[in-house]
């Protein structure tokens, strides 16, 4: 079934399931169901749709419960919903709400584009660890700009989401080698920058993929430069969730009796590990990073449900 075909539910279902796709992809495709859920739906009054609204949103939440961005844009979605007056209003304020925010991540996700290609120059090695949307925009800028340049990207294991990356960079035509996670240290040495993406920036860290952490180590040993890319939707008041026990078959398929796989997607990087956190308004500091999310505020109602759910939260 085409997912252009499937219902608000059966499309909620198959993000709730994807564990490739980026914060980016995922944001977009929650926005879709959220607008057509609303259309389709049956509620009778504003404070019923509301409710459905973010019932669909907490699903997607806690199904990527470290992407800050689709937190944000389940929080002006609801928002939008409970401000208006009558239903009709309701459905056409959502609406407005998710194309505005959309289009303003889209916006900053340009002008990231345009800061990031800049730090690629003529020849560089690029080291990349696990699949970024954002990332594979910076090369793809960097390499219209008429740079050449080359790509190094892990696999990162258990899902490979590495590989493709590799492929998309091979299709921007760049020359691309990959590596075993474990090998990255040795190959900090051998790159003159190193890029990662993010799902969210709290005061506390960069939550990304299992193993920024080991490469931002190993580029401040080997002195490389590293970056993570996160315009502003990405920016969070507390560390989101990063520990999530993931199915011990991806690591082993048939592992012997008794034997305890520990495997889990993401963690946190702190700050000051970064050479700099680049947004849409260029690189910032820890300090810069604390003073852009100082001003973030979400609908109460949301925000007790993140409080309430040790899955959403680190902590509140």
């Amino acid at each position: 079934m085409r997912e252009d075909a499937a219902t608000p539910q059966e499309r909620l279902r198959a993000i709730e399931g994807d564990h490739l796709a980026g914060a980016t992809e995922l944001t977009e495709r929650l926005a879709d169901v959220l607008r057509d859920a609303v259309t389709r739906s049956r509620a009778t009054t504003v404070e019923a749709l509301s409710a459905e609204v973010l019932d669909l949103g907490e699903r997607a939440i806690r199904a990527h419960p470290n992407m800050a961005p689709l937190v944000h844009l389940v929080n002006a979605a609801v928002r939008a919903v409970a401000g208006a007056l009558t239903l009709e209003d309701a459905r056409s304020a959502l609406r407005q709400a998710l194309d505005e925010f959309l289009r303003e991540r889209r916006e900053n996700a340009r002008a990231l584009r345009e800061w990031a290609s800049q730090l690629i120059p003529e020849g560089a090695r690029v080291l990349i660890h696990s699949f970024s949307g954002t990332v594979l925009d910076a090369l793809g800028a960097a390499r219209a700009g008429g740079r050449s340049f080359s790509i190094v990207c892990t696999e990162a294991r258990p899902l490979c989401e590495g590989r493709l990356l590799a492929s998309r960079a091979l299709a921007l035509g760049l020359p691309v080698t990959l590596i075993v996670d474990a090998a990255m240290g040795e190959w900090a040495g051998r790159c003159t920058l190193a890029l990662v993406g993010a799902d969210c920036v709290s005061p506390e860290g960069v939550t990304n993929k299992i193993g920024t952490r080991l490469l931002a180590l190993a580029a401040r040993e080997r002195g490389l430069p590293i970056y993570a890319l996160a315009e502003s939707s990405k920016f969070f008041p507390l560390p989101l969730s990063a520990a999530r026990p993931q199915a011990p078959t991806e690591v082993w398929e048939a592992p012997p009796a008794g034997l305890v796989i520990w495997n889990e997607y993401f963690e946190t990087t702190p700050l000051d590990a970064f050479t700099a956190i680049l947004s849409e308004h260029g690189p910032l500091s820890p300090t810069d990073v604390r003073h852009h999310i100082r001003n973030l505020s979400f609908d109460e109602r949301l925000w007790s449900r993140l409080r309430s759910s040790p899955s959403a939260t680190n902590c509140c």
